[in-house]
């Protein structure tokens, strides 16, 4: 897999038109806050939201969110959702979506991989993208749901769909991807699965976010701020413990093919720290 290019769906709401751009600078950002604040920084001026994954989502435990990054009142917010969105991002083909500017009418979002259509507001959700291969972000009762369940915090994100006159989206998902060595991978998805005891929340019966089986009661309203490895990677904050470890991150890079160093890691805070300076 490598240190890729990192790919974005760029979608401009004003005039209904999408591209899939590349971007060779976005690596040494890894992914989730870090590369959602520097494509925020370079579509300011649209007003963006950012919704990124990090390398580890959709492929190891508690890797589970997705970092969105919205202005709120010219301050921005880093925002951590629950549920499956970040899995069929993943699975897209793409490691940020960017929706830019304002639609002149009420529309939904139905993405599948790179394509999108443009639906009217009135459409009915439900009958959009795969089953099973789609997350549904449905904000018909004035509220952003994921899965009819995760919320964002303080309602930042709803709110900013709302002004963007965009009442839901379908992302669906379908390409798959093989770590090479599939055998070490197994062992490690494994390895940091029977670490949900170092995990700070307790299992529970309420619906789980991808790649985690605890169905904890602390996920349904999401994450704001927090430890910039951890939501660059894009994982849960309650996995703390396990994604704090170097060596544990490491090796969860290292079997998926990815080439970062200590260094790139050392340096990521900073280079984050920086960015939000630019873009406040």
């Amino acid at each position: 897999m490598g240190n890729t290019i990192k790919k974005a769906l760029i979608i401009d709401l004003s005039n209904q038109t999408s591209e899939v751009k590349s971007f060779s600078d976005l690596n040494s950002y890894v992914g989730g806050i870090g590369i959602g604040l520097k494509l925020f920084e370079t579509y300011k001026h649209t007003d963006p939201i950012v919704f990124s994954i990090g390398p580890l989502n959709g492929f190891f435990p508690f890797a589970s969110k997705t970092s969105v990054i919205v202005s709120d009142n010219g301050v921005i917010e880093d925002l951590y959702v629950g549920g499956n969105l970040s899995l069929r991002i993943k699975f897209s083909g793409v490691d940020s979506i960017v929706v830019c500017n304002k639609s002149v009418e009420n529309i939904i979002l139905d993405i599948t991989n790179t394509a999108i259509s443009f639906k009217q507001g009135n459409a009915d959700i439900s009958s959009l993208g795969l089953p099973g291969k789609r997350s549904l972000i449905n904000l018909s009762k004035k509220e952003f749901l994921v899965q009819d369940y995760f919320s964002t915090p303080e309602n930042f994100l709803e709110n900013n769909l709302i002004q963007k006159n965009v009442s839901g989206m379908c992302v669906t998902g379908t390409e798959i991807y093989k770590p090479e060595n599939f055998s070490s991978y197994e062992k490690l998805y494994y390895d940091i699965l029977n670490k949900k005891s170092e995990l700070r929340v307790e299992e529970g019966i309420y619906p789980s976010c991808s790649n985690c089986p605890m169905g904890c009661g602390k996920s349904r309203v999401g994450e704001i701020g927090g430890n910039v490895l951890i939501h660059s990677l894009v994982a849960c904050h309650f996995a703390d413990k396990i994604y704090s470890d170097i060596g544990v991150v490491f090796s969860c890079l290292n079997v998926l093919g990815y080439d970062y160093t200590h260094e790139d890691l050392e340096n990521l805070p900073k280079l984050i720290e920086d960015t939000l300076k630019r873009v406040s």
